[in-house]
C-alpha cells in the first residue's frame, strides 16, 4: 500500500521524494510550498496559523516564537518552521529518513559561536530508546525514534540571529534545489500536470446544494434578540440576563469550535442547550426543538439568493433530483422550517444539517450519505456551495462535481472547483450544456 504525504495526500509514487517522520510524512513539493508560504507567498489552501495548538511533530506551540503552517484544504497536520528546517535539511542532504541523521542536523544547525562548551546540550541516544513497532499505517520502519515531547525538547534551544539567517539561507537553497531537481518524465519540480478542471466533470444526475449564502442569503444574526425572546419563555429563578447566557455560549464556542474544525465533527444544538441552560438553572416548559426555533425566528433573517427560484424551476423541469447539505449548529427541522417560510421546500427531496449527522463538510461521510439518499453514486452528483474550504472540499473528497457559487467574488480558501460561477443564470447554462 503506497504511503501518502500527510499534507497534500499524494501517494509516494506520485511525488519526487517523501520524507518519513516520526508523526507524519511530508513530500518535497509540500516542503517547497511551506518554504514559499514562510517567504510571504499567498498559496491557496495553505496558511500560517497562530492558534495555540501544538506542532504535530515536536509538540511546540506558536507562543515559543515559531510560526506554524498547515494545509487547510486537506486538514493537514501542523508543522512549525523549526521542524520544517530539519525536514529541509533532510531533503537537501538526500537522507532517506529524518531520524538517521537527526543528531547531525541538530548539532550543525544550532552550532553557534556562543555555545557553552562546558555544558554541551544533551544529545539523543538512540540506544536508550526502544524501536517503534512495525505498523502498516506508518510506512517503512523508522528505527529508534524519541518520544514526541522528548524530540521537541531535544530540538529546543535559542534561535540566534545567525541561526535565523541560516533558516533563510536554507529556504532559498531548498527552493533553488527543488526547482533544479528533475521530476519523472523530465519535468521540473515547478512543473505540474495541468488540472483538467471542467473537462473531468460528468453530467449531473443529481445535485446537492449548500443552504446559507448559496440558496438563501444571510442578512442578520442577532443572538441578543434570540436570547431575550427565550428568556421571556423561561423559568429563570436566578434572574440571569441575556448577556450572561451569551457569554456562556461564547465561552463554550471558544473551547469547542477549534476542536470541531480539526475533527470535522458537529455538535447538536440540543447538547449545547443543556450545557448552557442547565448550568444556569434555566428551564422551559417546551422541548429542545421548540426552544431552538424560538431562538432561530428571533435572531435570524434570510432572503432568496437572486435568481434562485428560476434556477430551481429549471432544474425541476429537467427532472434532476435535488437535496441540501448544510454545515449548521441548528437541527435539520429548524433549517427546513426556514426553507418552508421561504417557499423553497418543495424543490428538494431532503435537507441534511451536519448537526444531525455528527460530521460536517468537508468530511466525505456526510456527502456519501447525501448521494445515497439521492440513490446515486457520488461521481454522478454535483455539489454547489459558496465555500471553497467546506463545499468544494467536501465535493472533492466525495468524488463529486465541485461547483463553486462565488457570488461574493471571494478568494478561494479550499481546493480547486471544477467550475466557478457567480450567478444562478451561469449555473443553468452550465447544466444545460452538459445535458445537450
Amino acid at each position: 500500500m503506497p504511503q501518502r504525504c500527510s499534507f497534500c495526500r499524494v501517494p509516494d509514487n506520485k511525488v519526487d521524494r517523501l520524507v518519513y517522520g516520526a508523526h507524519f510524512n511530508i513530500c518535497s513539493d509540500c516542503i517547497r510550498t511551506c518554504l514559499a508560504v514562510l517567504d510571504g507567498e499567498d498559496i491557496t489552501g495553505w496558511a500560517i496559523t497562530t492558534s495555540p495548538q501544538r506542532c504535530d511533530n515536536c509538540a511546540g506551540r506558536p507562543t515559543e516564537g515559531y510560526r506554524h503552517l498547515l494545509n487547510r484544504a486537506t486538514y493537514s497536520p501542523r508543522v512549525c518552521e523549526r521542524c520544517l528546517l530539519f525536514y529541509t535539511e533532510v531533503l537537501l542532504k538526500e537522507m532517506p529518513t529524518l531520524d538517521e541523521e537527526l543528531q547531525n542536523i541538530i548539532k550543525s544547525v544550532f552550532d553557534t559561536d556562543d555555545r557553552d562548551e562546558d555544558n554541551p546540550p544533551e544529545i539523543y541516544d538512540p540506544e536508550a530508546v526502544d524501536p517503534l513497532e512495525d505498523s502498516p499505517d506508518k510506512g517503512p520502519p523508522l528505527g529508534p525514534l524519541p518520544d514526541q515531547r522528548e524530540l521537541g525538547q531535544k530540538m529546543q534551544g535559542e534561535l540566534t540571529g545567525q541561526t535565523r539567517e541560516t533558516i533563510a539561507d536554507i529556504t532559498r537553497q531548498a527552493i533553488e534545489e527543488l526547482e533544479r531537481r528533475p521530476e519523472r518524465g523530465g519535468q521540473t519540480a515547478t512543473q505540474t500536470e495541468p488540472d483538467p478542471l471542467a473537462t473531468d466533470l460528468d453530467r449531473p444526475l443529481g445535485i446537492l446544494f449548500d443552504l446559507g449564502d448559496t440558496l438563501l442569503r444571510h442578512l442578520r444574526f442577532d443572538p441578543g434578540a434570540g436570547t431575550e425572546a427565550l428568556l421571556k419563555l423561561a423559568h429563570n429563578p436566578e434572574g440571569h440576563s441575556a448577556q450572561v447566557v451569551i457569554d456562556r455560549i461564547e465561552m463554550i464556542h471558544h473551547d469547542l469550535v477549534p476542536r470541531r474544525e480539526h475533527a470535522q465533527v458537529e455538535f447538536h444544538p440540543h447538547l449545547m442547550q443543556r450545557h448552557v441552560f442547565e448550568a444556569l438553572n434555566i428551564t422551559f416548559d417546551r422541548d429542545h426543538g421548540a426552544v431552538e426555533r424560538v431562538f432561530w425566528r428571533n435572531s435570524m433573517k434570510w432572503e432568496h439568493e437572486p435568481g434562485v427560484v428560476e434556477m430551481l424551476e429549471k432544474m425541476r423541469d429537467l427532472g434532476i433530483p435535488m437535496g441540501i447539505v448544510s454545515n449548521a449548529e441548528f437541527s435539520g427541522n429548524t433549517l427546513y422550517w426556514e426553507l418552508e417560510q421561504q417557499g423553497l421546500a418543495d424543490y428538494f427531496r431532503f435537507l441534511m444539517s451536519s448537526a444531525d449527522y455528527w460530521v460536517r463538510k468537508p468530511h466525505r461521510l456526510l456527502m456519501d450519505t447525501a448521494a445515497a439518499k439521492l440513490g446515486l453514486p457520488g461521481r454522478d452528483v454535483w455539489h454547489v456551495g459558496n465555500s471553497g474550504l467546506y463545499d468544494i472540499g467536501a465535493a472533492r473528497n466525495a468524488g463529486m462535481g465541485a461547483i463553486w457559487y462565488n457570488h461574493a467574488k471571494n478568494p478561494n480558501d479550499g481546493p480547486e472547483p471544477h467550475v466557478e460561477i457567480e450567478c444562478w443564470d451561469d449555473f443553468v447554462i452550465l447544466v444545460e450544456k452538459f445535458l445537450e
